[in-house]
């Protein structure tokens, strides 16, 4: 099977007037095509700063990751630039945020935030790309989702967040099929 994701190596510090916190630890895995991978371990072992290691997002300075190359489909992630980058981001990979509200802007509705992937990767109309997220938001069983589109993170409940996130992820899909027996 081929590999989708192949991370060596690892290595992510943040530099901190106490010293220097040693968040990720040389980790090395692989990842082929259809499989599922669940990373777990107690809080503040880093999982989260692996990820965002792994995405780009970490906060520079006082972050940095310092050693290892993160393949994805062929390509060393952290020698993308930050365009680069951005491009690969929310069209061929996407991070679900644990706390949703960390990751939904406040002061925008959730349709001009789901939206905005759609139009910016896909070239959509923004017609088109409203429907489309009334879809996902249907599929991760939202009722009412063309409606709640107008509405901003604080008018949905934490799962409902959470489910707006898991259907953000994966906006360049066009053909994408999620489950929709999970409760709301």
């Amino acid at each position: 099977m081929a590999k989708l994701l192949e991370v060596t190596n690892l290595t992510t510090r943040f530099y901190t007037e106490d010293g220097i916190v040693h968040a990720v630890n040389g980790i090395t895995f692989d990842l082929g095509e259809g499989e599922s991978m669940a990373i777990v371990g107690e809080s503040g072992s880093g999982k989260s700063v692996a990820m965002k290691s792994m995405m780009g997002i970490i906060p520079s300075p006082p972050g940095q990751v310092e050693a290892g190359t993160v393949m994805f489909n062929g390509r060393d992630l952290l020698q993308l630039s930050p365009a680069e980058m951005r491009r690969v981001r929310g069209r061929e990979m996407a991070m679900i945020f644990q706390d949703p509200m960390t990751s939904l802007n406040p002061v925008l509705t959730v349709g001009t935030q789901m939206t905005e992937a759609l139009v910016l990767h896909l070239g959509m109309k923004q017609e088109q790309a409203d429907e489309r997220a009334a879809e996902l938001l249907t599929m991760v069983g939202l009722p009412n989702a063309a409606d709640r589109l107008k509405d901003y993170p604080h008018q949905f409940s934490g799962g409902q967040r959470q489910r707006i996130g898991i259907a953000m992820a994966p906006v360049s899909y066009t053909h994408l099929t999620l489950p929709t027996s999970a409760p709301v």
